[in-house]
Formats: structure tokens, C-alpha cells, sequence
């Protein structure tokens, strides 16, 4: 018998050996396309406009709805960048010029509030050159960051100042919380236009001429408006005004009625608030041969007791005029409130008066605009302002564009 072998008894093993080609053949042809292969497929085939039997109708339709939306989107995209073109071109078109370098816009950059350290000069050379004056009431002048000189820089014919008679001194502010012991009628008004009159006038020793010249290098012969606002008792407090005004008496420079006419200056004072008419027609400084202070007349309440001799300005609030700012369409005055205006702005200048509206309603811009525009078409007198910069130096016909305010 033969042997049993020793132990257990080992299977034969085989190796086997199989190559990623084998296993490639053994699978189905359309599983080699990768993932991405059959997205891209895909896409071709939505894309392709040239495929006409294509079973589904909704690839075709998927097709156009992709070529609507990016039509459409690129349509949109070249509008936005037109409009935007268009917008600021119009912008760069309507922007006022910068101003003419001059004695005032100097002034206006080194300006400091009136004090002991205080070196700002009141007249430079070439004090107001290219500068064309304006029919603009500068309302509330003394909260300009310039008084006087932001609305002399700009050409405006009109500064106001509120006046407070305190302890022998007139305060200039809106308040009394708001009264500064710098700031007084003499330091913000009287004194810079004492150094400026007397300045523009230095020449005349040289060119021997005998008229006096006022602010305005273009227009020598054209004066200001210098509204006092009187808050305190007003007898009192004109009869102050007119004591700080002599040396303005004296030398000239203030426009005044000598029985039979107006014989025009530099400055025109006008008293307004609390300033008393029967002072205004006699007292200290005044009665019927010589009058330097003009009143400020109710607009509404017009009649033939104010006229040239003794008033300048007719004045009256637009929304009070008008039952109120509810009553004015956003859009401007209606035609049947520019009929109204219009009588009150004849009777004025019939009477030999400026007119003037108060309490323009500065909300919406566009509304606000549009009545400054309407009010001048009226021929109004003198145009009451308190955004002097919008008034005076750019085009109130391009302040709406495109549904923007830009003024």
C-alpha cells in the first residue's frame, strides 16, 4: 500500500491573473460614458437648434425660453449702462460752473467767526468780479456758515438779519437760545459792509467820478437789501438799528426818500417784524422830508397807504396765503392759485413795491422748484430763498431729470 502523507494535506492554489482590459470587455458599452460625458451630451443636445426629431417637445421649448432670457437679460444690461450714460452726461451738462476766482469766494474760504483772534478780511481785491447780481432774498442769512458773504459770493440782492435788542446791543440770531455775545448786527452785517463800501469807493479820489459805488463790480450803481427782523420791542429796537446805521447816513450809503422821491444808495434797510410802521413814517431818524427805513408791507392786506415813499418789500407767507402747504399740489402752484398770486404780485408793482413769499414749501425739491419758477413767471419781485445755493447757480428746468432731483 502506499504511504499517506504526513500532515494535512495543502490545496493547490492557482493564481489568476485579470487585466483592466478584460474587465472593460466584460461590461456594457454604454456604461464607459463617464457622468460628465452624458451632462454634456445633455447640453448639446438642448442647444442644438439644427435637431428636429427630437421626440419630446420640451427640449425645443427649454431651447427657446433660454434664448427669450438671455435676449432679454442682455436688452436690460444695455438699457441700465444707457440710462446710467445718459445720466451722468446730463449731470456734467447741468452742473453750474465752478465759481469765478474773486475777492468774495477767498473771503468765503478764510472766513472765521467774529472774535478777538479773528483775521478774516471783509474786502480783497477784485472784490466781486464776474459776479452777476440776482433778484434773491438770502432768508435767515445769518445761519449761512458764511453770513453775508456766501450770498454776496453768489450774487444774491437780499440778506436778513434777526435782531435782538439786549442790554444796549442788537444780538443777531433766530432765538434768544441761539444769541452768541460775538455775534451782533455791527460784527456780522455793519462792519464787513462799512470796510467793503468804503474799499470799493477808494478809487474814486483817482477817477474823480461822484457816484457812489456799491458791492457789485458789474453793476457799480446796484445796491442790496438789508432786512432787519426785529424780535424785540420795536420802537426801541429800530430806534438801536438806526443809531448803529449813522455812519452809513453820513457818508451816503443808504438809499433814502427826500420828500418827492427815492434817491437810491448802496444799502436799503428795510424793517420787518416787530419794526413799528408809525416809526418808520416819523421819529428820531425820520418824517416826511427824509426817510432811510422802508417798511415791509403785508402783501395780502395791500392798500395805497404803503407805496415807495415808505415801504420797499410787500411780503406775505405763500401756504398762509394759500390755506396752507396741504393746499399747494406737489407739482406746483394749481392755475386757479397763479391766477390769485398774480393779482396780489400786480397790486404790488403798482404800487411801486417788491413782492416777495415767504414760507415756500421746501419738501419735495421738485415742488419747491417748480413754485420759484412759477413766481418768477409772475414777475415776483424778490424771490425768498433759503437753499441760495440751488437758486442762484443752477438750472431750476434741469433739477428733475430722469426722476432724480439734482439740485
Amino acid at each position: 500500500m502506499g504511504e499517506k502523507p504526513e500532515g494535512p494535506i495543502e490545496p493547490e492554489t492557482r493564481e489568476l491573473k485579470i487585466s483592466v482590459v478584460d474587465v472593460e470587455e466584460g461590461l456594457p458599452k454604454y456604461s464607459r460614458k463617464t457622468r460628465r460625458s452624458r451632462l454634456t451630451s445633455n447640453f448639446r443636445r438642448v442647444f442644438d437648434f439644427r435637431n428636429k426629431s427630437d421626440p419630446s417637445p420640451w427640449p425645443q421649448l427649454i431651447r427657446r425660453l433660454i434664448y427669450l432670457f438671455t435676449a432679454a437679460l442682455l436688452l436690460a444690461i444695455f438699457a441700465v449702462i444707457i440710462y446710467h450714460s445718459l445720466l451722468i452726461a446730463l449731470v456734467v451738462r447741468i452742473s453750474p460752473p465752478k465759481q469765478s476766482s474773486n475777492g468774495l469766494t477767498q473771503i468765503v474760504a478764510e472766513w472765521t467767526e467774529p472774535g478777538v483772534n479773528s483775521t478774516s478780511p471783509s474786502w480783497l481785491p477784485n472784490f466781486s468780479r464776474d459776479v452777476v447780481p440776482k433778484a434773491i432774498h438770502s432768508h435767515n442769512d445769518y445761519w449761512r456758515q458764511v453770513p453775508l458773504f456766501d450770498a454776496l459770493s453768489l450774487g444774491i440782492t437780499g440778506v436778513e438779519a434777526d435782531c435782538h435788542l439786549i442790554n444796549g446791543e442788537l444780538f443777531v440770531g433766530h432765538t434768544n437760545s441761539s444769541l452768541r455775545p460775538n455775534l451782533t448786527l455791527r460784527s456780522l452785517y455793519l462792519d464787513p459792509l462799512t470796510d467793503i463800501l468804503t474799499n470799493q469807493n477808494a478809487g474814486s479820489s483817482v477817477a474823480s467820478t461822484s457816484g457812489i459805488n456799491g458791492v457789485w463790480d458789474t453793476q457799480p450803481s446796484r445796491g442790496i437789501i438789508l432786512m432787519t427782523d426785529l424780535k424785540t420791542e420795536g420802537f426801541s429796537t429800530l430806534e438801536a438799528v438806526q443809531e448803529q446805521l449813522e455812519p452809513f447816513r453820513q457818508k451816503g450809503w443808504l438809499t433814502y426818500w427826500n420828500g418827492t422821491a427815492v434817491v437810491p444808495g448802496p444799502i436799503t434797510h428795510v424793517g420787518t417784524g416787530n419794526t413799528p410802521f408809525e416809526a418808520v413814517l416819523n421819529s428820531s431818524y425820520a418824517n416826511s422830508t427824509y426817510r432811510d427805513v422802508f417798511f415791509d408791507a403785508p402783501l395780502n392786506e395791500l392798500s395805497e397807504i404803503y407805496n415807495a415813499s415808505n415801504s420797499y418789500y410787500t411780503s406775505a407767507s405763500l401756504t398762509g396765503v394759500l390755506g396752507g402747504e396741504s393746499k399747494i399740489p406737489r407739482n406746483g402752484l394749481s392755475r386757479k392759485q397763479m391766477i390769485f398770486l398774480q393779482g396780489q404780485v400786480n397790486q404790488a408793482a403798482e404800487l411801486g413795491l417788491a413782492s416777495r413769499y415767504w414760507d415756500i414749501p421746501a419738501w419735495p425739491v421738485s415742488r419747491r422748484v417748480n413754485i420759484w419758477h412759477q413766481l418768477e413767471e409772475l414777475g415776483i419781485g424778490m424771490l425768498n430763498v433759503d437753499a441760495i445755493d440751488e437758486a442762484a447757480r443752477w438750472n431750476w428746468r434741469w433739477c428733475n431729470v430722469l426722476g432724480l432731483e439734482l439740485c
